[in-house]
Order: C-alpha cells, then structure tokens, then sequence
C-alpha cells in the first residue's frame, strides 16, 4: 500500500485542509485486521479510518484539552445558555404580568375583592367596628353610654344616680365629722375637750404659779445658751428628726461635715424623702441660725446651703427675734421657705408650728413637681396657688394659740376661726384634688 509522500510540510501545530502520506506498515496486529479486507482500496480506506481513531485516542489519553474543541462547546453551550434564559424570561415575565399586572391582574384583584373598599374583610370590619352603626359600637352605647342605666347612675346631675348619691353621703359624713370637732372647741358643752381644756388649766394655774421663780431662771438660762451647754441647732434637730420620721423620710445631722462645696459646711440638716412619699430620694436642707442676719444675706446663705447638700428646697430656720423684719414667722420664697422658732417653745417641748408647716408644704410641693415631670398632666401652677393659701393658716394658728392662753375669754374668736378655716379648707382641698387628676 502506497501513497505519495508529504507535500506541505508546515508547522504541526497549524491545521492544514489536506495532507498526502505514504505509508508502509509492519504492524502484525494492524496488518492482521487490515488482510481481512479483499481489495487494497477498502484496505486504504480501513487503514484511514483507523488512522483517525488512532489520533481521536491519542488526543483523549493526552493531559490537556483540544482549545479549539472547548472553545467550540462552551460556544455551544453559551448560546443554547441563552436561548433557555430567554425563554424563562419570556415566560416567567408573561406569567407575572398575568397575576400581578396593575389592573387586570389575578392578586390585585384577589386582594380588592377581600381588601378593598367593598371587600370581604372591609366589610366584616364595618360590621363589628363602624363607630356610628357598627355592632361593638352600638353594644358599648347600651351598655355604658349616657342613655344606658350605668351612664345615667354615673351622672351628677342624675339625683338618683351613684355620684349624687357619694356626694351627699360623703357631706353629710363630713358635715356630721366637723361638727363634732366644733362641738369640742365650744365652752357651752361640759364634756367638750376645750371644757375639759379649761378646767385643767384652771386647776393648773395655781402650781404654775407656784414654780414661776424656775421657770424664770431657767428661761434666763436658756437665753444665755440652753441649759447645760446645749446648743440651739442640737435641740432643734432633735424635733426636726421626729418631724422626719413621722414622714418615713431620713434625716441627717450634717452640721460639722463639708459638702459638695470645698471647705463648706453650709447646711445643718437634711432630710431624704421616703420610698413612699411619691418623691424617693429628694432632698431638703435646714440651716439654723441664732444671730442676725438681713434678707439678702439669708437667702444667699440658703442657696449655698442647698447646693453644698445637693437639695432641691431649703428652710432657714431663725431663732424667733433675730429674723429680718422683711421675712417675719413665715415666708415662701420661690421654693424655698423662711420660718422662726421661738426657744422657749423649743425648751419646753411646745409644737413649732412654723418649722412643721414649711416641712409640709415644702414636701407637698416636691412630690407635686416631682409628679409632674413623670406625668406631665398636673396643673402644677393652682397646686402652688392653693399651698401658698394654705401657707397663711400658720399666721392664723399662732394667733390660735396665743388666744388659747386666754381660752376662757376668746372661746368665741376659736370658733369663729376653726368655722373660716373649714370653709377655706374646703376649697382649697377641692380644687388641688381636680388639680391632681389627670388631664382628659
């Protein structure tokens, strides 16, 4: 089997069109398959044929791909990549239009005929909850509206209702209660307590008058210091921390400790409201004074006071006859108060009525504004009004018991006073209480 020999000899990595071979073969193996062909033109042709297997083998055997093969099937397989990725796109986009299209789509309308203004879910809202004609409205207005039965018992202008009822019950409680107390305050009455009060005076008259001599000496004691050596703040703090613990507030002796102010010690006492005042933890300051001093030096020292102990309000308490005259007994500025003690009260054990009213309404005024800032619902300005008016019965009860010293002949100034202060009282009371409801 012969055939001409190469003629193109070019590189062998360049493919060529055609190539002339010949051949001469002495492969047992190869010369066996190929005698069993009868003509030497099917033996070429055979001989071609397994030449091309040959080369198919060898390029299957070898490590590294044809390039041209795989560029041709990723080509292949880019183009059939997007053929599909163009139909799904068709497809999916077509299928989307079908449910979601702005109009005519299958879940725009599934959701305005259970959503929408005519809707199944609309209209069962409507049912139960439309305020003129719904069922839970009309329910609620059988039931508690102003026609209802609970509605009228709840209306004060309703005679027969709960409220008219509480109201009328309640003044002639209070009513029957406040002329009991007036009952005790009258001479006229032998087993009232201001009868009783009487008496025992008038029995105890004759003693006192018998120790007179102590007592004086022991009152120009007292003037010259207290006896044995006590001090003027010692024994005011004493009454001031029984004040404190009627309250459930802490109370603290800080005479001699510096405070916040380096090398201060402005500031006597202080008092720490409770955990159930309505104000836990804010503070008060009391600063006593035994000497002289002016208005302006007072509410100087008092505001220093209240910044070396960290206090929101401050008492500058005054020995009584060394007070300004611009401040008297008694006497609010801004949130801070201003009060005497007499020393003779305070040696014998008599109330200080000035000190216990500014505690009061100095602890009644922080929990007001303390309350207010939580809720932001309290008419904090009438609450101060109404306190500052209440501020005034100290004046009024310090007559009281300077009269009470006379009770025989003033019997009739205490009741016409205890009458007036009930009727203040009254007012006063009713309107911090609307003060203190929440804003509706």
């Amino acid at each position: 089997m012969t055939q001409p020999s190469i003629t193109n000899p070019d590189q062998s990595s360049e493919v060529v069109s055609s190539l002339d071979l010949s051949l001469v073969i002495t492969d047992r193996q190869v010369l066996a398959y190929l005698a069993r062909f009868p003509s030497e033109e099917l033996q070429c042709e055979k001989a071609l044929e397994a030449l091309k297997i040959g080369v198919i083998a060898i390029q299957s055997a070898s490590p590294t791909l044809d390039t041209q093969v795989v560029q041709e099937k990723f080509a292949e397989l880019d183009t059939r990549w997007k053929d599909q990725v163009t139909e799904f796109q068709t497809r999916i986009g077509a299928d989307l239009a079908r449910y979601f299209a702005s109009q005519h789509g299958v879940v725009p309308k599934s959701l305005d005929e259970i959503f929408g203004e005519r809707g199944l879910v609309t209209r069962t809202l409507q049912t139960f909850f439309d305020p003129a004609d719904g069922k839970l409205s009309r329910l609620m207005q059988q039931q508690i509206g102003p026609q209802s039965t609970f509605g009228k018992s709840l209306d004060p202008h309703n005679k027969t209702g709960v409220l008219s009822m509480i109201e009328s019950r309640v003044q002639e409680l209070v009513e029957a209660k406040l002329n009991a107390v007036l009952n005790q305050f009258s001479l006229d009455a032998d087993g009232s307590a201001m009868s009783r009060l009487h008496t025992l005076l008038t029995e105890s008259f004759q003693r006192l008058h018998q120790s007179l001599g102590v007592q004086a000496g022991a009152k120009a004691e007292a003037d010259r210091g207290h006896v044995k050596g006590m001090e003027f703040e010692a024994d005011l703090y004493e009454v001031f921390a029984r004040l404190g613990a009627r309250y459930d507030d802490v109370t603290e002796l800080v005479r001699n400790t510096p405070g916040e102010i380096p090398r201060r010690k402005t500031g006597d006492f202080v008092a720490i409201l409770g955990e159930t005042s309505g104000a836990p933890g804010y503070r008060m300051v009391v600063e006593v004074k035994n000497t002289t001093l002016s208005s302006k030096q007072a509410q100087a020292e008092l505001q220093e006071a209240k910044q070396n102990r960290k206090a929101g309000t401050g008492v500058l308490v005054f020995a009584q006859g060394t007070e300004p005259v611009e401040i008297g007994n008694f006497r609010r500025i801004g949130e801070d108060f201003y009060v005497t003690v007499d020393r003779d009260d305070l040696a014998a054990g008599e109330p200080l009525v000035f000190l216990e009213a500014a505690y009061q309404i100095a602890r009644a005024l922080a929990i007001a504004t303390t309350r207010k800032e939580a809720a932001g619902q309290l008419n904090l300005q009438q609450i101060r009004d109404q306190v500052d008016a209440l501020a005034t019965w100290s004046d009024r009860i310090a007559e009281m018991a300077t009269k009470a010293r006379t009770i025989q002949t003033n019997g009739q100034f205490l009741e016409k006073q205890a009458n007036e202060l009930k009727a203040d009282l009254d007012t006063r009371v009713a309107a911090i209480l609307k003060a203190l409801q929440p804003a509706g």
